[in-house]
């Protein structure tokens, strides 16, 4: 919701890039707090209720996002270390930690929810369809506020999401209702008479085996997080401010800011398509082999947009390239994570990493914000080319027997029998 619509933020409320950045910083911490504790109760608590409830607080918490320039306006402006809040930003934060708090029980009740409803041998094609749908959807919001900003002011279109949103969760809650669907944990469907602590017996002895290659997955994570961050909060102010290509469709001029949402949708449905194709491949080849592949298109995209002066169709390019490396590793990744994941703790290991996830990138925004002010949208970028390099050496050591060894009664990690 928000990247999309930060060159709009920058000149309507003249906050910097950096303040802006915080925003999502402040997102990402809500979000990392929470997720940790939610995945303890995704493997306790019927996750019916758990899903739809964050979706729906997500949604009311755009909606206060979008009068926070009016409920802020009686507030005392904030100083902190030099820097002053004014009242509606304050409010912007506060329903930016919200809306972070709503969305962290996705990965904790989500990835849990698909595992327990499809069988071993598709959970990859499955992944990458929930990670394709997630994608275009994240596709959808920028496309769409291009069109709405040649209509509404961005606090109504903020609003209209906002209240989708809610609607949205309370849709999903009645559908799922249904008996077709299995949302009661696994520890919780133990038969009376098991003991619940039996989970504890299934934990890997050998660190390799587990502890190790979660720390490489995470480390992964937070290695392309710095180029996936970077994208997503401020590609559209990079080609705003690097490219400004406008245009005009059947009489209606089309600003810079528009051209680029679109350019930052292509992005996104370059992953959800990829994601598709992926996921069917996590099923049959070893993810590892995936990830790097991805990586190394991911490395090539970002010292392409850094470097070279590109015409509109090769920045196109480079835009499919991008969301093909950095955007559809999902199925490969949460494959590797489930594979890693005894059933019974499936919940709270994505609970736990995606929270040391979360708060390990909760300032990047903010950090990225500020590099990009200080050396320049281009310097800025190529910097960022760093991170899918770092994620590579991650994946790589999970070919090592001293980080990863693989069980001999088990394929290798994303692949079926």
């Amino acid at each position: 919701m928000l990247p999309p619509l930060i060159p709009v933020l920058s000149v309507a409320l003249e906050y910097p890039l950096w303040q802006l950045g915080l925003l999502i910083s402040v997102y990402a911490l809500g979000m990392g707090i929470v997720q940790a504790p939610l995945g303890v109760f995704s493997d306790r608590i019927d996750r019916q209720y758990l899903l739809p409830t964050g979706l729906a607080v997500t949604g009311a918490a755009y909606v206060l996002f979008a009068f926070a320039p009016t409920l802020g306006a009686p507030l005392a402006t904030l100083e902190v270390l030099g820097a002053n809040f004014e009242g509606g930003f304050l409010v912007m934060c506060l329903a930016m930690a919200v809306v972070g708090v709503g969305l962290a029980v996705v990965h904790p009740t989500g990835y849990p929810m698909i595992t327990d409803n499809v069988s071993d041998t598709s959970k990859g094609k499955v992944l990458g369809v929930f990670g394709a749908s997630s994608k275009l959807g994240d596709a959808a919001a920028p496309a769409a506020i291009a069109a709405l900003m040649l209509l509404l002011p961005w606090h109504q279109i903020i609003f209209l999401f906002g209240v989708a949103g809610v609607l949205y969760g309370v849709g999903l809650y009645a559908i799922l209702q249904g008996d077709e669907y299995e949302t009661v944990p696994a520890g919780q469907r133990i038969e009376s008479g098991e003991d619940d602590d039996t989970a504890d017996e299934t934990q890997p002895s050998d660190r390799r085996t587990y502890l190790y290659p979660i720390v490489m997955v995470y480390l992964f994570f937070v290695s392309s997080n710095l180029s996936t961050r970077g994208l997503n909060t401020f590609l559209p102010a990079f080609l705003v401010a690097v490219y400004a290509y406008s245009g005009e469709v059947m009489g209606v001029s089309v600003g810079a800011e528009s051209v680029a949402n679109l350019y930052f949708a292509g992005l996104l449905v370059a992953g959800a398509v990829m994601q598709l194709i992926l996921g069917g491949l996590t099923d049959t080849y070893d993810s590892r082999s995936i990830l790097l592949g991805c990586m190394a298109l991911a490395t090539v995209g970002m010292v392409a947009l850094a470097v070279f002066d590109l015409h509109p169709l090769l920045l196109l390019v480079v835009i499919v390239v991008l969301g093909t490396g950095l955007y559809s590793v999902n199925p490969a990744r949460d494959a590797l994570v489930s594979d890693l994941s005894p059933p019974d703790y499936e919940g709270r290991t994505f609970g736990y990493i995606f929270t040391a996830v979360t708060l390990t990138g909760a300032p990047l925004p903010t950090v990225i914000g500020y590099l990009l002010e200080v050396v320049g949208m281009r310097t800025g970028f190529l910097l960022l080319a760093v991170g899918p390099v770092l994620a590579t050496a991650c994946i790589l050591l999970l070919y090592s027997n001293r980080v990863y060894l693989e069980s001999a009664d088990r394929p290798a990690p994303g692949t079926s029998d």
